[in-house]
Parts: C-alpha cells; structure tokens; sequence
C-alpha cells in the first residue's frame, strides 16, 4: 500500500511538473512578448504590464485559486475596462482578445503556470518596500487647491513608475476612485487610494520574506 501511494504522489508530482513547463513555454511563446518576466529598466519600452504586476493584483483581489483563473480566463478573451483590476490600464489600455489565438487547453496551462509562479518575488523583492509612502495629499495637490486633478494624478504616477507621462493615456482608474464623478478626488476618495497601494506594498513584502 506505502509502494502505491509513493509511486501515485511521483506521479503526480511528474504531472504536476509536466504541466508547468508546458503553461511556461505556452506562456512564452503566446503572452510573454507583451508582458514581461521580472522588473524592466525601461520603464517606457512596455507595452502591457509585467506579469509580476498582473499577478500581484489578481491575487490580492482573489484569495481562491479557482476565482482567480475563472477571471482571468473571462478577461483574457473578453477583455473589459470595466473588469480590470490593474491601474496600469491608463498606460497601456485594454488589452486585445486572445480568442482563436489559443485553445481552451492551451489556456488552461498558461494560467495555471502563472498562477503558480508569479509575482516572483526574487524579481521584485525591494520593489514593495516604501511603495505608497511619500504620496501625501499636498504633495500630490501641486496647485493646492485642495483637490488632487486628473492632471496631478497622472503627473505623480508617472513619476512613480519612473515612465513619460505621455504613456499614462487613460483615466479608467482615475475614474474608479472618483466615486462622486466630480472629476476630482478630494481626500475621503486620495485616501481610498492610499489603501490600495498599500495592500500592494504589503503583498510585495509578504512576497519578498518567502
């Protein structure tokens, strides 16, 4: 019985590992032109987000394993401004549908290889450390107004990225955080803001001490 249940966990673990180097070739060959492995010194080179960072996000908004691929199977062929979860879709826009340009199959093992491998943490270990501090409320108000604008709001985050604000094209995030739809964030909606990047610095973090 102890022969059997060895030889069925080799196995699995062979199919396991069979799998992920077939989703990790899959991913390179379908999805890794675009989106990136591990921090890019060119920030403005990009043109989809690295895949640390589309990673990072779906896992900090779903905590189960299953939700997260049903989610990003739907985005992936039926792409939506209003299903995103990145901010990076100001830079880079809605991404195009992958459908009829990979099988369900072939799907299937892209995004379990992901799932099960990024964010990788070796890439981005220093990357969360201090993300979100240094973004007061005056600082980001350079007019002081009392009131952050679109304009301000993309002129901080470009500098955060280390990008040309030229690249931030679009409000879609901008837009989710202005819950009144003044055009505006006031400090009750910056501070919304502030929470997010730092659940982000924190799963950075959490990543980085694995």
């Amino acid at each position: 019985m102890k022969k059997v249940t060895i030889a069925a966990l080799f196995i699995g673990s062979f199919l396991f590992a069979q799998a992920q180097m077939d989703g990790k070739a899959l991913f390179e060959a379908k999805c890794g032109v675009c989106h990136k492995v591990g921090d890019v010194e060119d920030k403005n080179s990009l043109i989809a987000p690295p895949i640390d960072r589309v990673m990072m996000h779906v896992k900090r908004s779903f905590n189960d394993k299953k939700e997260a691929i049903e989610f990003m199977k739907d985005y992936v062929l039926n792409p939506d401004a209003n299903k995103t979860i990145c901010p990076s879709i100001d830079i880079f826009g809605v991404m195009p549908s992958m459908k009829g340009s990979v099988t369900d199959e072939e799907l299937d093992k892209i995004l379990d290889y992901i799932y099960e491998n990024f964010p990788n943490a070796q890439s981005f270990q220093h990357r969360g450390k201090g993300r979100g501090r240094g973004m007061g409320f005056r600082r980001m108000d350079s007019n002081g107004d009392g009131v952050i604008s679109k304009e301000e709001f993309k002129a901080f985050r470009a500098q955060k990225e280390g990008i040309d604000v030229s690249k931030i094209k679009y409000d879609y995030f901008f837009n989710k955080l202005d819950k009144n739809r003044d055009g505006v964030l006031d400090k009750n909606e910056f501070r919304e803001f502030k929470k997010v990047m730092k659940r982000e610095s924190m799963m950075w973090e959490n990543n980085s001490s694995k």
